[in-house]
């Protein structure tokens, strides 16, 4: 059986078969026979209240929303009836006021996975290139205690299947000069005690950290708690799908590891990487 990569956006083009087709096509050139799209919920009307503000965040979300979820659900169900290996996801940001909401959105579609993750600290987007320069003058340990203790309710919240991306905050090479040991135990075991998949991200090494996610250090403790993961790209066009997944598998073999999952209708299995090298 070949790799899977259940981590991609389709934004940068339309919700047509033509545009799914280029990422299969590239994914099967990289021994990836299996994809899955996790659009990110702020395309979408349905749930622009999901990340409502008064500030940028709120703005920002505004202008993103111009997507109907039905659509993006009837292209990839029409992928599926075509026989193409493709699987229907959501990547949902986790805000803490609005747990009620994600929850009921994650629930009200047919996904066959949702991804959490955290690109937001109240109104600053971490992660966003317009706002980088609020990263000066920050007290990093801070934004990263932030960061771990906002992470940490999305999983103990039960919504998600998949914490993406977990280290994310370090994408602009921002890190934490304080040790994370503690902090990195504290997410793994709670990513155990709900039996969620951690993922190790490629798209880190297309970053300014020029790293995956998660580092070496949480690593360990992924190891430590035998986290189940999933390795994917986070591709955002079809050139990247599968990218450095030598990278990724070599690193996550290194850490002992010998099997990654994927989902079907919210039920998580697994694939052994014997002969998938």
């Amino acid at each position: 059986m070949g790799l899977c990569d259940f981590h991609l956006h389709l934004e940068e083009g339309p919700f047509t078969i033509e545009w799914i087709k280029q990422f299969v096509e590239v994914g099967k050139s990289r021994g990836i026979t299996k994809i899955g799209f996790s659009e990110h919920g702020h395309r979408f009307k349905e749930a622009v209240g999901l990340l409502a503000s008064d500030g940028f965040r709120g703005e920002w979300t505004k202008g993103e929303a111009t997507e109907s979820i039905e659509e993006y659900i009837r292209v990839v169900e029409k992928a599926k009836g075509l026989g193409l290996a493709v699987k229907l996801g959501i990547e949902l940001d986790y805000i803490p006021e609005y747990e009620d909401d994600i929850r009921k959105f994650a629930k009200s579609y047919p996904f066959d996975y949702v991804l959490g993750s955290i690109h937001w600290l109240k109104d600053f987007g971490f992660d966003h290139p317009a706002l980088i320069h609020q990263w000066e003058g920050l007290d990093v340990d801070k934004i990263y205690d932030k960061y771990f203790d906002t992470l940490l309710l999305a999983v103990k919240s039960g919504i998600f299947d998949v914490v993406a991306h977990p280290d994310v905050i370090k994408v602009f090479g921002h890190r934490a000069r304080k040790d994370m040991s503690l902090r990195y135990d504290e997410l793994a075991k709670a990513i155990c005690d709900m039996d969620l998949c951690g993922e190790v991200s490629t798209a880190g090494l297309r970053k300014p950290v020029g790293e995956m996610y998660p580092s070496p250090m949480l690593m360990k403790y992924f190891q430590k708690y035998d986290i189940p993961i999933m390795v994917n790209s986070d591709a955002h066009i079809p050139e990247d799908v599968g990218r450095d997944f030598d990278k990724a598998l070599n690193f996550i073999k290194s850490f002992g590891y010998m099997k990654i999952c994927y989902f079907e209708k919210r039920v998580r299995k697994s694939i052994n990487l014997a002969g998938c090298d």
